[in-house]
């Protein structure tokens, strides 16, 4: 989607036992208008991810613009 993005390392815990796994976290930010089109490219990559999406109205700094997608 021509979008930077941050990834953190991380771990998931889950059921009783307390397992847990690795994981990464990749952190995007994109404007309101994107969200359905990025839903559906993660759904294509991974059907079983975990979205959370929130408002970045309150965020200072930055300026979001897209990047110009490098063909290959």
């Amino acid at each position: 989607m021509g979008r930077g993005v941050t990834i953190y390392t991380g771990k998931k815990g889950y059921g009783k036992t307390g397992e847990f796994a690795d994981m990464d976290v990749i952190y995007s930010v994109i404007t309101r208008l994107e969200v359905s089109k990025m839903y559906s490219e993660i759904q294509k990559l991974d059907p079983n991810a975990f979205i959370v999406n929130s408002s970045v109205r309150d965020t200072k700094g930055g300026i979001i613009k897209k990047r110009p997608l490098k063909h290959q």
